[in-house]
């Protein structure tokens, strides 16, 4: 199996489909996303790389990640 093409991405800015957060919502009710942008938000709270998600507190939260498709 070659893997080069699941690496090959120049950006690791790529939005989750809006549809598939959607139904996961749903079920999770979502209120934070803590790797984001402005542009590709999921959450009304969310964390730029400005301001570090990582070093953020999360608690009290339900939490969705991006991942990175780089």
């Amino acid at each position: 199996m070659n893997t080069d093409v699941m690496f090959s991405s120049k950006t690791n800015e790529w939005s989750t489909p809006q549809e598939f957060f959607n139904e996961l919502d749903k079920e999770f009710n979502f209120t934070l996303d803590p790797c984001a942008t402005k542009e590709n938000a999921k959450c009304n709270k969310y964390y730029t790389i400005k301001e570090n998600g990582l070093k953020q507190d999360w608690g009290g939260e339900v939490v969705f990640c991006n991942p990175p498709y780089g």
